[in-house]
């Protein structure tokens, strides 16, 4: 009997959970195949800024695959969309989504975000001598050691 209503009360939980709009909305929008993407490129991320772990990728990935799984952070995620939209407000992006141009919209955000990185890239290249020069005057102040 007690197993009985375990299974009723875990079948519950999750049946309220996927009837809330904000795990509708996170569905529609692919937030499992983002955060599957995130997690790779991570990883990756991690051997660029630190060329010693290359020969530890797959021990990376394999730690990225057990601990970064949607499984892990929806419901997480789940609250921090619920911090900046109502229930009204999700319901209302759900219809938005679900229309042609929603979809699309779906569609093209990773290409906007990745190209608006490599923008945002491009600028901090094409800066990165001022922004070296700052660093180099702040750190003279902080050390007293401006030349007048």
């Amino acid at each position: 009997m007690k197993q009985l209503v375990a299974v009723a009360a875990i079948f519950f939980c999750v049946s309220a959970q996927a009837a809330e709009p904000v795990y509708k909305l996170m569905d529609l929008i692919g937030s499992k195949d983002q955060l599957n993407q995130m997690s790779g490129q991570m990883v990756s991320v991690m051997v660029q800024s630190n060329p010693a772990l290359a020969p530890h990728e797959d021990v990376l990935r394999t730690w990225a695959n057990k601990h970064f799984t949607w499984d892990a952070m929806k419901d997480d995620m789940a609250t921090i969309y619920k911090k900046y939209f109502t229930d009204a407000e999700i319901e209302k992006l759900i219809e938005f989504y679900s229309t042609p141009v929603g979809a699309k919209a779906i569609e093209v955000m990773p290409q906007l975000f990745q190209e608006g990185s490599q923008v945002g890239m491009r600028i901090a290249q094409e800066n990165q001598g001022e922004l070296m020069q700052m660093l180099e005057k702040a750190q003279a102040e902080s050390e007293g050691t401006e030349e007048p």
